[in-house]
């Protein structure tokens, strides 16, 4: 189980709800279940994450429940004529409530015009047509297309650069979110953040509900790419969230925007995850194609914490399949004599980071066979996944849900074990645990790290190096 370091999200939905799917996704190696708050109801949000919980029981192992809030989706009205457009051929835009037709499209938000900046594009659907704006008259958004297509009803409109007017979460994320709280979820994705206070909005609510889940935000916006170092500052990790950003961006930028923004967060000790047709074809076919064999490996040379799996396991016929390549596909590419996004420095202020530093290099030059990490909060388990040591990261911990939140964390594998009175107590519980727990062998070296007092976050200030018994 220790041996794959890069962890796998696969999305549920109608193909995973069958008796035996979800047994099968974990032991094929899913470490995280994403519900998608974009598709079903609170009905079906609730049984799956039940089935999460008890399916992650019955294989005593810790899976994370990730909820994925829709966020702020712009749509053109239902009643919206079919338009076939050509470049350079100019339509008018404008707000719900005023009149269509006749060259006039309307988008389901009152305050569309509200919305465009000079700079703003409008872009339909999967990224055609793309229409330049041109001026706002009134409510109204004049705009010329730049590549042709169709213009069809209800299909989704992204507007680029956009004033922040629409807001970070909807009435509907609202009330996702109490859900997901409710349900206890471990991780909350934000879709379509623009800027660090989409996070904060987000915190501050989450906090309001008495929950602790970890803050995911999706890049997948221009406006989002620009003002990427605030955003992880005040997120727990990052998303890189191809589909959209390729239709806001044009699909020629991101694959650098996705090693960029891996390679940023891995440096800020952030997790990040990598999405969005990974293995698309799997949808309808056993095998993935070798272009996806090879995007799976950059994402996971280049560091991803995460891989995720969309439409391949929760509506696809092969859910089971899609995972298990997932797995051998990110084993293989851990062969890499170097991963890139690893932080190649010392990164943190205090005296607990610069300890787990050193016993990530300690660990190195004694060839430890794992890093045994009690942890409190999980914070010293990511201090050490950030530098994507060769060993894996056992982390123990006597609290619950600690160790569901550790499930994304590159190379790090969470367990359960007593709580203890004393240090010298822990240290053997540390060592009993992690012989059974990772199967090491007795007279295996590992190096353990501990604090002065248990149970304390922060406390981090011994490193020592020991024998499995």
């Amino acid at each position: 189980m220790m041996r794959r370091r890069t962890k796998i999200i696969a999305t549920l939905g109608p193909a995973t709800d069958p008796p035996g799917v979800l047994d099968d996704l974990i032991a094929a190696g899913m470490d995280c279940a994403r519900l998608n708050c974009s598709h079903g109801n609170h009905e079906d949000l609730r049984r799956r994450a039940a089935a999460v919980r008890e399916a992650a029981d019955r294989a005593d192992r810790p899976i994370g429940l990730l909820f994925d809030l829709q966020g702020p989706k712009l749509r053109l009205a239902a009643d919206t004529p079919e338009i076939s457009v050509a470049t350079g051929e100019r339509l008018t835009f404008c707000g719900a409530g005023r009149p269509g037709g006749d060259g006039r499209v309307v988008v389901e938000f009152h305050e569309f015009s509200a919305l465009v900046t000079e700079k703003s594009q409008l872009v339909i659907g999967d990224g055609v047509p793309r229409f330049a704006v041109e001026d706002v008259d009134g409510g109204d958004v004049h705009a010329r297309a730049l590549t042709s297509g169709a213009v069809l009803p209800r299909k989704g409109i992204n507007v680029t650069y956009a004033r922040p007017e629409l807001p970070a979460l909807t009435e509907k994320d609202m009330r996702d979110l109490q859900l997901a709280a409710e349900l206890g979820g471990d991780f909350i994705a934000l879709s379509f953040v623009r800027s660090a206070a989409d996070i904060e909005q987000l915190r501050a609510m989450v906090q309001a509900s008495g929950a602790s889940p970890r803050l995911v935000a999706k890049i997948e916006k221009i406006e989002a790419y620009e003002n990427l170092d605030a955003i992880t500052a005040v997120s727990d990790g990052l998303m890189v969230a191809r589909g959209d950003y390729g239709v806001e961006a044009g699909v020629a930028r991101v694959p650098l925007m996705q090693k960029d923004t891996i390679r940023r967060a891995t440096h800020a000790g952030k997790l990040v995850i990598t999405a969005t047709q990974m293995l698309e074809s799997m949808i309808q076919s056993p095998e993935p194609t070798r272009a996806e064999a090879t995007d799976v490996a950059n994402a996971v040379i280049d560091g991803s914490s995460a891989v995720m799996l969309s439409a391949e396991t929760s509506v696809g016929a092969y859910p089971v399949e899609s995972v298990a390549a997932m797995a051998e596909l990110a084993l293989a590419a851990e062969e890499s004599p170097v991963i890139h996004g690893r932080a190649k420095e010392a990164i943190g202020t205090t005296t607990a980071e610069a300890v787990l530093h050193g016993a990530v290099t300690l660990a190195n030059e004694v060839d430890a066979a794992a890093l045994v990490v009690p942890t409190a909060t999980g914070n010293a388990a990511r201090a050490c996944s950030k530098y994507r040591p060769p060993q894996p990261v056992i982390a123990l911990t006597h609290l619950p849900h600690v160790a569901e939140k550790l499930s994304l964390e590159w190379g790090v594998y969470a367990a359960s074990m007593p709580a203890a009175g004393s240090v010298d107590e822990m240290i053997d519980h540390a060592l009993v645990t992690a012989k059974e727990y990772g199967d090491l062998p007795p007279g295996a070296r590992v190096v353990l790290t501990a604090g002065r007092t248990t149970g304390t976050p922060g406390a981090t200030n011994l490193v020592m190096v020991r024998e499995i018994p």
